[in-house]
C-alpha cells in the first residue's frame, strides 16, 4: 500500500454506542457534596459505525439507530460511495463481532470482493484497531453536555466526527424519523398492550389453589 497509495487505502472500522445522557470525564464539586446532572428521563443512543483511513486519508462514518447486520450493510453502501469516488481499493480492519459475521454481512463482503478485502482482527485486540482511539475524544468534546433535543443529538455527533477531520469525509446521517419522532424501536404500527386472541407458546404456570390454609 505505501508503494502504491493511489491504489489502495486501509480503513480501521469499529462502532460505539453515543447516548443522550452526558459522558462524565471529570467534574468540580464541593468536598462532601455528591455532584449531580441534569438528564433527559429516558436514555436514548444511536451508534456510529466508522472506519479511520490509518495514512490520515479520511474516514467514513455512518450514524444509524441500531447495532445490527443492516446497520453494517448501511456502512458498506457508504465504503462503495467511496470506492466509486476514488477508484481506490480498500483493505478492511475488522473484529469478529456479530453484525460483522453474520451469514447476511459475510454475503455482503463477498459481493464487493473485487475491491474489498477484509483483514480479520484477532479477539480480544482493540489495541490493534486505531478506530478505538478516537471514539473517547469523540464522547469527550460532544457528549459531555446535555442535548436539547434528538435532532440536536445527532447533528451534534455529525460535527464531532467532522472535527476528527482526514483529506475526505464520508459521513452518513441515516438515524430514522421514527427514531426522531420519539419512539425507541421501529413501531410495528399494532395498539399497545397485548393483542386479543394471543396464546403463549409456552403455557404460563398455574396459580396452585390445593395448599392447606396457612395457620398463622
Amino acid at each position: 500500500m505505501t508503494a502504491a497509495p493511489d491504489r489502495y487505502e486501509f480503513h480501521h472500522e469499529d462502532e460505539t454506542h453515543l447516548e443522550t445522557n452526558p459522558t462524565l470525564n471529570r467534574i468540580w464539586h464541593r468536598i462532601g457534596v455528591q455532584p449531580t446532572i441534569p438528564s433527559v428521563g429516558l436514555n436514548r443512543r444511536v451508534t456510529d459505525f466508522g472506519s479511520v483511513e490509518i495514512f490520515g486519508r479520511g474516514r467514513g462514518d455512518v450514524v444509524c439507530a441500531t447495532q445490527d447486520s443492516a446497520a453494517f450493510h448501511l456502512y458498506l453502501d457508504a465504503l462503495d460511495a467511496r470506492h466509486q469516488a476514488t477508484g481506490r481499493e480498500m483493505f478492511l480492519a475488522l473484529d469478529n463481532g456479530p453484525c460483522h459475521t453474520s451469514k447476511a454481512s459475510q454475503a455482503a463482503i463477498a459481493a464487493r470482493d473485487a475491491w474489498l478485502h477484509v483483514i480479520w482482527l484477532a479477539k480480544y485486540s482493540p489495541e490493534l484497531n486505531k478506530k478505538e482511539r478516537e471514539w473517547r475524544y469523540l464522547k469527550r468534546d460532544v457528549r459531555g453536555h446535555l442535548a436539547r433535543d434528538l435532532r440536536s443529538f445527532v447533528d451534534e455527533i455529525i460535527a464531532g466526527l467532522t472535527r476528527l477531520g482526514g483529506e475526505r469525509l464520508d459521513i452518513v446521517d441515516r438515524v430514522p424519523d421514527w427514531f426522531l419522532a420519539g419512539p425507541r424501536r421501529v413501531p410495528t404500527g399494532r395498539p399497545r398492550g397485548r393483542p386479543r386472541g394471543v396464546k403463549d407458546s409456552v403455557p404460563r404456570a398455574k396459580k396452585c389453589t390445593n395448599l392447606p390454609a396457612p395457620t398463622w
